[in-house]
């Protein structure tokens, strides 16, 4: 959209009204991967998944984050889930006005998923005909059991550098790459990862306190086949999303 003129998203509206809005951060992700990743994945995903599927556009990306948990680390900049609650209402507000009915945020961040549910709330609230989705990595979890490892997988490790492989290898620093030291917490509820499922608490963290390099997971057990599976199914599954959304009144 963001290339586009006025009249020729006007003229898309004649037909469509779905918009993706991805969401990221500018944090830390090991010594190994880009500030930028999370912002990158998730307009990489949008992009070819409003292509794949004909009928979204896809909105500028909001490039920062709820990163507080990530401060330890140089280049990380947070916002407050208040500024992104707000953003993320506003921008959502405005493409309402213009026309919008169907808004999907594609997160490619974790940390941002609460204020994103706040913001849809309050969207849902003020306008009870629009139809709004968070998508936080919720759309490949028979993947995430099937191709990753290592049962603590969070933040720049097995997940993260695969799909990085498969999508910018160039950036990927695969010399520094390697096996680290991860401070599980010592209370059974308190579960780390994208494998995570069972009795659980919500709980807040500080990643300096689980890695001393900002890596929680297993990077080695990384590869570009599954990075490449993982965003052929997120940008299908998405498409499929897009489309059921496009269809419905």
């Amino acid at each position: 959209m963001a290339e586009m003129t006025w009249p020729e998203v006007e003229e898309f509206l004649r037909e469509h009204d779905v918009v993706i809005v991805p969401v990221g951060s500018c944090e830390q992700h090991g010594p190994h991967l880009p500030l930028d990743t999370d912002t990158f994945d998730a307009l990489w995903i949008s992009l070819r998944a409003a292509e794949k599927a004909g009928c979204a556009l896809v909105a500028p990306p909001i490039t920062y984050g709820v990163s507080y948990h990530h401060m330890a680390f140089k280049g990380t900049v947070s916002i407050s889930p208040e500024t992104l609650m707000k953003m993320a209402y506003e921008i959502a507000m405005c493409l309402i006005k213009h026309g919008f009915r169907k808004i999907v945020f594609e997160n490619g961040h974790g940390g941002n998923d609460p204020a994103l549910r706040a913001a849809a709330q309050m969207i849902k609230a003020k306008r009870p005909d629009v139809v709004v989705v968070v998508d936080t990595v919720g759309l490949v979890p028979d993947l995430v059991e099937e191709l990753v490892e290592t049962e603590y997988d969070a933040h720049a490790g097995e997940f993260e550098t695969s799909t990085s492989l498969a999508n910018r290898e160039e950036l990927v620093r695969k010399e520094a790459i390697r096996k680290v030291e991860v401070r599980l917490p010592p209370v059974s509820y308190m579960k780390v990862g994208l494998k995570a499922k069972g009795p659980r608490v919500s709980w807040a963290l500080r990643t300096d306190e689980l890695s001393d390099v900002g890596v929680i997971g297993d990077p080695t057990k990384a590869s570009r086949e599954k990075g490449e599976r993982f965003l052929e199914a997120m940008v299908n599954r998405l498409a499929e999303l897009l489309i059921q959304l496009d269809k419905m009144p």
